[in-house]
C-alpha cells in the first residue's frame, strides 16, 4: 500500500512531531516586544529547571524574544534577543500573563524613556507643579489611574518624587505609585 502498512494492512499511526521552534505567539507585540507583567528570571537555556538563572526581569520591563518553544508544563518559553541575548524567559499558557504584547505607540514611549506606573493610594495622589512639597497643587488624580514617569529626584529628606507627564504634568511622591503593566489594544 501507498501508506507504511503493517502485516494486516492496516495503516501505521505516525508519531505526531512538533518542531521545537513551531509557534510564533511572541509575533503579537510590535516588533516581537513585550512588557514584563510580574519579576521573573533569565535562563541560560529553555529548560527551567535544569538552567542557570542568569538575569532578571521587573514589572514594566521590555523584552524582545526572537523565537519560541513550549514545555511539558504547560508554559510558552521565548528566546530572549534583549535585554540578555540567547536567555531564556518562561510563561504559563494559562494563569497569570507574564508578559504583555506592546502596541507601537506603546514602544514609542518606552524608547523616550517613559515607565508606567499606576496610582495606589486609597484617595488618589496630589500632583504638584514642583517636585518639592510646598510646591502649588496642580490636580488630585484618582486610584488606578495610569500616570507616566519620565524623571525621578530624590529631596533632602529622603522622600523619592517622580515627575509624570500623563494623565497631568507634574510630580508625586513614589510611595503612592505601583510600577504597572500597558496592555496593548
Amino acid at each position: 500500500c501507498g501508506v507504511a502498512c503493517r502485516k494486516d494492512d492496516a495503516p501505521r499511526r505516525r508519531r505526531r512531531e512538533f518542531p521545537k521552534m513551531g509557534r510564533e505567539a511572541y509575533t503579537k507585540g510590535f516588533q516581537n516586544k513585550w512588557m514584563v507583567c510580574e519579576d521573573g528570571g533569565i535562563f541560560e537555556g529553555p529548560s527551567g529547571k535544569h538552567s542557570t538563572k542568569i538575569g532578571e526581569v521587573k514589572i514594566g520591563d521590555v523584552i524582545e524574544a526572537d523565537a519560541e518553544t513550549f514545555d511539558p508544563d504547560n508554559k510558552v518559553i521565548w528566546r530572549l534577543k534583549s535585554p540578555s541575548a540567547g536567555g531564556w524567559i518562561y510563561a504559563p499558557v494559562r494563569g497569570p500573563k507574564t508578559c504583555v504584547p506592546l502596541t507601537e505607540n506603546t514602544y514609542k514611549l518606552v524608547q523616550e524613556g517613559v515607565t508606567f506606573y499606576s496610582v495606589n493610594g486609597k484617595k488618589g495622589t496630589i500632583v504638584r507643579k514642583e517636585k518639592e512639597l510646598e510646591s502649588d497643587q496642580v490636580e488630585i488624580i484618582p486610584k488606578d489611574s495610569v500616570c507616566h514617569v519620565v524623571e525621578e529626584a530624590t529631596l533632602e529628606g529622603g522622600k523619592q518624587r517622580f515627575r509624570i507627564v500623563s494623565p497631568v504634568a507634574g510630580w508625586v511622591t513614589k510611595t503612592q505609585v505601583t510600577r504597572t503593566v500597558i496592555e496593548g489594544k
